[in-house]
C-alpha cells in the first residue's frame, strides 16, 4: 500500500481525480489504531517512503486527535531475544525465531490504560522495533546498521539496547554501532536517553553485575573516544554524549527456559525481570511527544540522515 501511494503521488497530478490510492493512508491508519505493526523503513531497500508515513500519521491523529506519546526504540543482535522480550512486556505478537524474523523497523502504537495514565504523561507508546544488527544470515552491510540505528535512536525518546550473554566480543559490534548513532544525534542537537538490557547472563550475583557494568563502562567510554574523532566532537565518555547512569541504566533480564533445553519450564523470574526492565522505562518518560511533533520528528531525522549519507559518499570519492 505504501509502495503504490508514494508512486501515485509522485505520478500523478493534483487536479486529477482522485482514486481509491487516496484511501490507502486511512486503511492502513484503522490498521495501526487497532494495534497492527505498520512498515516504517524498507530493510531491503533501506528506504522510508516520506509521503505516506507523513499522511499515515495525519489519519491517526483526524481519529485520535493530536495524541501524547512516548517513543520508544529498540535496538540489539539478531536472536538476541528483543521479539520475545516486546511479547512479554507490552502483549505485542511479533513473530520469534532463531533466526531472522523482522526486515527493517516496524511501529506499533500501544494504548495505555485509564488507571496508567494516572501515572503517566502520555496516553500511548509507540514501539519502534528493528531487525537484528549485523545479521549473518543476511547481506546487509555496516552502512545499513549504522542508518538504521541512527534513525530509530533519532526517532525514540527511549532506545532499549539489548546485550546478549557475557561475550563482549559479541556485544562489541553494537555498542560501536549504539555509540556512533548517538554522537551523530549530538551533533544534530538531540539527546534521547538509552537503557541496556542484558539477555541470557549467568551468575547475576552482586560482584558479577558490578564487573559486568565497569566493563560495559569501560566499552562505552572507549568507544566515545574513537566516535569523536572520526566525527569531530568533543567527548571524553559515554555521559557526555547521553544522559546515562550506569548503576540504574543497565538491566539483567533472566534466561527464558529454567536450562538449556527449549523443552524445558518457562522461567518464572523472566517475566519478573522484565517488568522491572518496563518499570524503569516508563519511569524515564521525560521526553513526551504528540502525534504531531512525531511526524515532524520523522521528517527531520530522515532528511537530516540522508544528507550525511550524500556528504560520506561525496567525501569518499575525494
Amino acid at each position: 500500500m505504501g509502495q503504490i501511494y508514494e508512486a501515485q503521488t509522485s505520478t500523478t497530478e493534483r487536479e486529477s481525480r482522485p482514486t481509491g490510492w487516496c484511501e490507502y493512508p486511512k486503511l492502513a491508519a484503522q490498521l495501526m489504531i487497532s494495534g497492527h505493526p505498520v512498515e516504517l523503513m524498507d530493510g531491503d531497500a533501506g528506504h522510508l517512503p516520506l509521503k505516506w508515513i507523513s499522511s499515515l500519521l495525519e489519519e491517526v491523529m483526524k481519529t485520535l486527535g493530536d495524541q501524547k506519546v512516548f517513543v520508544l526504540s529498540v535496538l540489539g543482535l539478531q536472536s538476541s531475544g528483543k521479539s520475545t522480550m516486546l511479547n512479554a512486556m507490552f502483549g505485542l505478537q511479533c513473530a520469534v525465531s532463531a533466526g531472522r524474523c523482522t526486515k527493517g523497523a516496524f511501529m506499533q502504537l500501544i494504548k495505555f490504560s485509564e488507571e496508567m495514565k494516572k501515572d503517566l504523561k502520555s496516553d500511548y507508546v509507540l514501539v519502534v522495533h528493528t531487525e537484528g544488527l549485523q545479521a549473518m544470515d543476511s547481506n546487509t552491510t555496516h552502512h545499513h546498521d549504522d542508518k538504521l540505528a541512527t534513525f530509530v535512536v533519532g526517532l525514540g525518546n527511549l532506545t532499549l539496547i539489548n546485550l546478549f550473554g557475557d561475550n563482549l566480543l559479541m556485544n562489541q559490534g553494537i555498542l560501536q554501532i549504539v555509540v556512533q548513532a548517538f554522537m551523530r544525534l549530538k551533533k544534530a542537537q538531540l539527546s534521547p536517553r538509552c537503557v541496556f538490557a542484558y539477555h541470557n547472563v549467568t551468575d547475576v550475583v552482586p560482584q558479577n553485575k558490578m564487573d559486568r557494568m565497569r566493563c560495559l563502562q569501560e566499552q562505552l567510554d572507549h568507544m566515545t573516544k574513537l566516535a569523536a574523532r572520526e566525527e569531530l566532537c568533543d567527548a571524553e565518555c559515554f555521559s557526555d554524549v547521553t544522559e546515562f547512569d550506569v548503576q540504574n541504566d543497565v538491566k539483567y533480564c533472566a534466561q527464558l527456559w529454567e536450562n538449556s533445553s527449549p523443552m524445558g519450564p518457562p522461567n518464572p523470574n523472566y517475566s519478573e525481570s522484565l517488568q522491572e526492565v518496563k518499570d524503569t522505562i516508563l519511569s524515564l518518560q521525560s521526553g513526551v511527544i504528540t502525534l504531531s511533533q512525531l511526524r515532524t520528528n520523522v521528517e527531520n531525522v530522515w532528511t537530516t540522515l540522508l544528507k550525511e549519507s550524500t556528504k560520506a559518499v561525496v567525501s569518499s570519492f575525494f
